[in-house]
Parts: structure tokens; sequence; C-alpha cells
């Protein structure tokens, strides 16, 4: 890929910069994912919400906010807003009523259900353009990234 070569050989510009490349990547993959779901009516943060509910199973609003890298408020509106078109459930937890249980409906697993192969095959145009150990070097690096500044931000 030539563009690579090009934004690394020009030393201090700030395509160089990792936050700048990321953002550009991040906004080719959104544009891909977004694409391809579109026609659900779901964001892509809305679409990785649902998909962390069916992983997880019910969980409070805050744990289901961190595991997808949003703050309480977002996580609220996002919340709110698929629960307003029927995709989650919303209840109080039995053991503190201070807590929001959030799970899936039937109509959130079906919606997934019809939009996953779609994503999928927008992350794999994402992706396309990598080798198959450039892709799995990318998602691990991006692995390690994310997870060192979850570290950062808590120490």
């Amino acid at each position: 890929m030539r563009r690579t070569a090009r934004v690394t050989d020009r030393a201090g510009e700030a395509e160089e910069h990792v936050g700048f490349l990321l953002r550009l990547a991040y906004q080719q993959a959104s544009a891909n994912l977004t694409a391809a779901i579109g026609e659900s009516g779901l964001t892509p943060m809305q679409f990785q919400t649902l998909r962390r509910l069916l992983q997880r199973g019910q969980i409070t609003q805050n744990e289901l906010g961190r595991s997808v890298g949003m703050p309480p408020a977002n996580i609220h509106s996002t919340v709110r807003r698929l629960r307003a078109s029927d995709l989650v459930a919303i209840q109080s937890s039995p053991l503190d009523k201070r807590l929001s249980l959030v799970e899936l409906t039937s109509r959130g697993e079906e919606t997934l259900r019809r939009v996953t192969p779609a994503a999928d095959a927008a992350n794999a145009q994402t992706l396309s353009v990598l080798t198959q150990g450039e892709q799995v070097a990318l998602i691990d690096s991006l692995c390690k990234v994310a997870a060192g500044s979850r570290t950062v931000a808590t120490s």
C-alpha cells in the first residue's frame, strides 16, 4: 500500500501521529459500518452496544458503558434510544435499586441477527487492504493500545 509509505516517509508531519492515523482509520471503518447497517437505523455505537449485550447478557448500565468505552452520560443516551426502539429493556437491580440493568429484547436479538452479517462484511471490507498477517497484527496491536489506554486512564 503506497499511502502508508508516503505517510511514514514524511518525518514530523501530522500524518505520522498515531492519533491522526487512528482517526482516519476509524473514519473509514465507521463509514463502512454505517453504510452496511444504515437500513437498520442503528449507529455503529448502538450496534456495538447491542453486540456487547448479546455477549454478556444482562449487565448494569455503567458496566455496559465501560465495556464499550462510553462515559455514563453517553451510554445513558444510547440506552434510552435503544429502549425507545424496543431493542433493550431496563429494570432496577433487585439487590440495589440505584442500579439499572440492561438486557436485549427479542426485537434487539432479531435486529442483531439481521444486521450482523452486513456488519461483519463491512469489517472485512475495512481490513481487506491488509494481508491476513497484517490483519492479525493490527487487531493485536489495537487491543494492546486500547488496554494500555484503560490502564493509564484508571491510574
